[in-house]
């Protein structure tokens, strides 16, 4: 049962799932991606693996719109899994649509375990999504989700790209596992690229400041040169140099802040190199979208510029890169306008004192603002 039906939903979930022979069904907010996907019946995945490219058609499945009579009912009575394939900032919504389904599986279908799993590239949140779904429960239901949902994160580690939401042809590289917090209650034995792991929380963190921040910065940076792709932005020799400075000022944090060996974190970091030397097209307007998030206090630029700081490692590409983002101003992205009109409103340095959510006089503050006043914008 797959709540977000885009591209991690339908590209990367839909389509391991789907080769694994499980009964697959969707949830998804929007009609027109119910829709098409509804007319349709099928949808197809490019898949760039290491050796070989093939289409894969994924069929056979159910989708349902989140409306008020819950025609998803039955699916998620007898589902298995569930995962959350969704932006951070829709989970709440979710957590409160899907309660009502919650509090009818305690009463009718109590004995079936369920494993539900967060996607979603934010870290240090699962505290607050088990509190979003536990607090419109019933007592008893919140006693049958404690004792019967296995809530899990997850580290999503492969590059998926479609033309739009509701876009049946969609491209995904697979070259790395998805990492699930274990235990589970499902048996994923089975499903291709599916890697139960320990310590998701910390490893986690290492992938935001590693693929994450390298992905962010090359999008940013890409913006400002005019760039529509990713592609296009790693191609370019003065993009391609800044985020190799990245991925170096990261690294040199990293095996300072985590339990981690230079060998371990170069093994990690060997399959981002191939990732961002991917075949398939990835857009800087994907990647960028949502700086206010991107650009935050734990999140990949700004928490990895501070993790550095802390161990004496000056984090100068970093620090352009938060610049550069403050600088992203795509009218189409309403996290990005709202970066803008706080600038407007307050002046650099407030802006980034109150996205980056660091004192005005903080060093990073001030190196950034200083560096977007040469950005020209």
């Amino acid at each position: 049962f797959i709540v977000g039906a885009g591209k991690i939903g339908k590209g990367f979930l839909g389509e391991v799932y789907h080769t694994a022979g499980w009964r697959l069904s969707f949830l998804d907010k929007d009609p027109e991606v119910a829709n098409a996907m509804r007319d349709a019946g099928k949808y197809t995945v490019k898949v760039h693996e290491t050796e070989k490219t093939y289409d894969h058609i994924v069929d056979g499945y159910d989708v349902y719109l989140t409306d008020p009579a819950y025609s998803c009912r039955d699916a998620f009575l007898r589902a298995d899994l569930m995962a959350l394939a969704l932006y951070p900032a829709d989970i709440d919504d979710a957590a409160a649509y899907l309660a009502p389904l919650l509090e009818a599986r305690a009463k009718e279908n109590p004995a079936q375990k369920l494993t539900i799993l967060s996607c979603t590239n934010k870290n240090h949140i699962m505290a607050h999504i088990e509190g979003e779904f536990l607090k419109p429960l019933s007592p008893a239901a919140q006693d049958w989700f404690r004792e019967n949902v296995a809530l899990r994160d997850v580290i999503i580690r492969r590059g998926t790209t479609s033309p739009s939401p509701a876009a049946l042809e969609l491209e995904t590289k697979a070259v790395a596992t998805l990492l699930i917090q274990s235990p589970v209650y499902c048996d994923l034995s089975q499903v291709p690229w599916m890697e139960l792991k320990d310590n998701i929380e910390q490893l986690k963190d290492i992938k935001l400041y590693t693929y994450n921040s390298t992905h962010a910065c090359c999008a940013f940076a890409s913006y400002l040169k005019g760039y529509t792709t990713i592609n296009e932005g790693m191609a370019d020799p003065e993009i391609f140099d800044l985020v190799q400075e990245v991925l170096d000022e990261s690294c040199a944090g990293l095996v300072k802040e985590f339990p981690i060996t230079e060998k371990e974190l170069y093994d990690f970091c060997y399959v981002l190199r191939t990732k961002l030397q991917s075949p398939h097209t990835d857009y800087v307007f994907r990647v960028a979208y949502d700086p206010m998030r991107k650009l935050s206090h734990n999140d990949r630029l700004t928490g990895n510029a501070l993790t550095c700081l802390k161990h004496g490692i000056d984090p100068k590409a970093l620090i352009q890169s938060i610049a550069n983002g403050m600088a992203y101003a795509e009218p189409k992205d309403p996290k990005a306008m709202e970066i803008q009109a706080l600038i407007r409103e307050k002046g650099i340095a407030a802006a980034v004192s109150q996205v980056c959510e660091l004192p005005q006089d903080h060093e990073l503050v001030q190196r950034v603002s200083a560096l977007y006043e040469k950005i020209g914008r």
